[in-house]
């Protein structure tokens, strides 16, 4: 599977580079771009709080949920009554640890069957991993339009949802190749969106209230990620081997200069359901 290939070398090489609790996707700086990481990932979990609104005693869906960071931080920061946590990677769903008030089920967005209906959805890093590259531009936003269906099916009316996903910017996928390396090596089967397409697939169902573009965030958090994977070198050599140290490495590095050169971006949305999203009538799922 193609999402195991990238994140199951084991949990333990992500915790020499990653910060404490260990957040895949980019920080949050309101100020200067310093090298504070463990505070711009809380930061930036507590924007995707807020512009999903999330408070107490609410029932939460977190597609991606990684190794549970958002999890723990909905249900103790922002007292979440429960949070679903959705992955595809067995590493990852073997980390979080069982909760009465979390759950994490080893499952696509697409086969997931709801209990009863959200009262938010957070996704950070996986909407990237939606599309394959083999797809034309009309099947890829087919593809980001059913996403945001459902996602409209699972909330109550007027329920908020929070987006972040890198995108190309200013490249146009359809005019050249991608980097073998990332499509073969790093990230196969998957397929940057561009803004349009995503604004497109949601407007039908979705408000749009807030919005960010922040690669030069990214670009920051992966510097930093760099410099840690770089100081423990020896650790990670000795853990995965030197050639997937080395591809690691490459990885970030090669990340940086995408963004430093605008070829990709990093947005944050926050979404507002429409009360009339489902104009066939249809419930919520489990409504």
């Amino acid at each position: 599977m193609a999402i195991e290939h990238h994140y199951d070398v084991g949990a333990d090489f992500y915790r020499l580079w990653l910060d404490t609790a260990m957040v895949y996707s980019c920080g949050l700086w309101d100020g200067p771009l310093d090298d504070d990481l463990e505070a711009a990932q809380q930061a930036k979990l507590a924007w995707h709080a807020s512009a999903a609104g999330v408070g107490a005693g609410t029932k939460v869906l977190d597609v991606g949920c990684g190794w549970g960071a958002n999890l723990r931080y909905l249900t103790e920061q922002r007292r979440a009554a429960h949070v679903t946590g959705l992955t595809l990677s067995s590493d990852q769903a073997a980390s979080v640890a069982p909760a009465e008030t979390t759950a994490i089920r080893l499952e696509d967005w697409r086969d997931h069957r709801p209990d009863g209906p959200y009262d938010a959805i957070i996704s950070i890093g996986a909407f990237e991993h939606f599309a394959r590259q083999d797809l034309d531009d009309a099947a890829r936003s087919g593809v980001y339009a059913h996403f945001f269906d459902l996602c409209a099916r699972w909330l109550v009316p007027g329920g908020g949802m929070s987006l972040q996903t890198i995108a190309y910017e200013d490249f146009d996928p359809s005019a050249g190749a991608v980097s073998s390396f990332f499509t073969e090596e790093i990230f196969p089967e998957s397929s940057l969106p561009r803004l349009g397409q995503i604004i497109s697939a949601a407007e039908t169902r979705f408000r749009l209230v807030a919005y960010r573009s922040d690669g030069a965030q990214y670009s920051q958090t992966l510097k930093l990620w760099q410099r840690r994977l770089e100081a423990s070198a020896d650790e990670a050599t000795e853990m995965v081997g030197r050639d997937t140290y080395r591809r690691y490495l490459r990885y970030l590095r090669v990340s940086r200069a995408m963004f430093d050169r605008r070829i990709c971006t990093l947005y944050r949305f926050g979404f507002e359901r429409r009360p009339d999203a489902l104009v066939d009538g249809s419930a919520p799922a489990g409504a």
